[in-house]
């Protein structure tokens, strides 16, 4: 995955008397296989093809069902050691005016791996399982995260978890030195 999903590139068209906004009109967005434009019409979102002289700005969406990778480091029971954790979700954008209205409104979040990174309930196992209890990590994080993937709705994004990886524990190391 490459920059960030699902929004691929974002344009505003108005006011038509900056400088860029001829080389924007002339040089529109175009969907390429995988993809939808989203014109945003006196407020509304659509994904219907707009009049250019109504439009006041477009997002092109990738609708492809994408894996995106989360990170954490664990701290195992003994305090010295970290479990390397990485947890693989399915994404799959279901609403792409969904998508491009959040983007522009800020009303919830769009970045999707930003908000898999962000996600708090992996804290809640550490100092839990000691060094060596990789599996048993494994299926605390799987069960924890069972019944909601995700961990706040991001909009227009179906989010499903498909692994869940846990590395042998590794002594920490402290940048003190």
């Amino acid at each position: 995955m490459t920059g960030r999903y699902p929004v691929v590139c974002h344009r505003e068209l108005r006011p038509r008397w900056r400088w860029s906004a001829w080389r924007e009109r002339r040089h529109p967005l175009i969907a390429g296989r995988g993809e939808v434009l989203v014109y945003v019409v006196e407020g509304a979102f659509t994904t219907e093809p707009a009049d250019p002289a109504r439009c006041t700005a477009v997002t092109l969406v990738d609708v492809r069902p994408e894996h995106v990778s989360a990170c954490w480091e664990l701290t195992a029971s003994g305090r010295d050691w970290d479990f390397p954790v990485t947890v693989t979700f399915r994404c799959t954008v279901v609403d792409p005016a969904a998508v491009a209205r959040s983007r522009l409104t800020g009303g919830s979040p769009w970045d999707v791996q930003h908000v898999l990174a962000q996600d708090p309930r992996p804290s809640r196992l550490m100092r839990v399982h000691p060094v060596g209890d990789e599996g048993g990590l494994r299926l605390a994080l799987t069960a924890l995260l069972q019944a909601r993937p995700a961990h706040q709705d991001i909009a227009g994004v179906r989010v499903n978890r498909v692994e869940v990886s846990v590395g042998p524990a590794r002594a920490r190391v402290d940048d003190e030195a």
